[in-house]
């Protein structure tokens, strides 16, 4: 029995919603609910992690080369604050996970307190994801150091046009404002009945 199945029982009973329901059971699907979440903010972190990680080695690869083969100057700095964007967003991943990790810690074990930490780590994905201007915060950095990257590679190639480079640039703006719209679009639409089952819930278990 799923969450949603679980829910629709209790509806279906008409004085107390809670009568015959297996509060061992509701625990364990509870308990899914938050391993399902932490399975999809795990993916999305590591994500960043490793996507941060490969792009900053490649802004140092970039800082290599220009001090190298150029005297340093702007392409040098340019490839610092590129590999610092990416340094940025993997650290500020890292220090909001952790935080969000104190928070669930201090939950108790009790069927009340299993349901308010699944419905914090509801609410922090949200929080990240609900709105695209979230999002747009969030990837502001990388979409920053994507751009940097770019235009340090082409300075080193010599071979595009100033239109050609400006249309590229404006292009990973562009696809990461639509990729943002986008995945706020959907998470929403699977987050937010989320919350209501869980708020719902939670005043049900309270009232009992």
């Amino acid at each position: 029995m799923d969450f949603d199945e679980m829910m629709d029982a209790w509806k279906l009973q008409d004085e107390q919603p809670l009568y015959g329901v297996n509060r061992d059971l509701l625990r364990l699907v509870v308990q899914g609910e938050q391993a399902e979440l932490r399975r999809t903010q795990h993916l999305e972190t590591w994500t960043t992690y490793v996507a941060g990680g490969v792009m900053a080695a490649g802004a140092g690869a970039v800082l290599w080369w220009f001090l190298y083969f150029r005297e340093p100057g702007v392409g040098a700095l340019a490839a610092v604050l590129s590999a610092g964007a990416f340094a940025l967003w993997v650290v500020a991943m890292w220090l909001s996970q952790r935080r969000q990790a104190q928070r669930e810690r201090r939950f108790g074990n009790t069927l009340q307190e299993e349901v308010r930490r699944t419905l914090s780590a509801v609410e922090y994905q949200l929080s990240m994801v609900g709105r695209w201007t979230s999002l747009m915060l969030w990837s502001s950095p990388v979409m920053v150091g994507a751009s940097i990257l770019y235009w340090l590679i082409a300075e080193i190639n010599d071979n595009t046009s100033f239109l050609f480079d400006a249309a590229m640039i404006a292009f990973i703006v562009l696809s990461t404002i639509w990729t943002n719209v986008e995945t706020s679009r959907r998470r929403r639409l699977d987050l937010l009945p989320r919350q209501h089952r869980l708020s719902e819930l939670l005043l049900i278990l309270d009232r009992d």
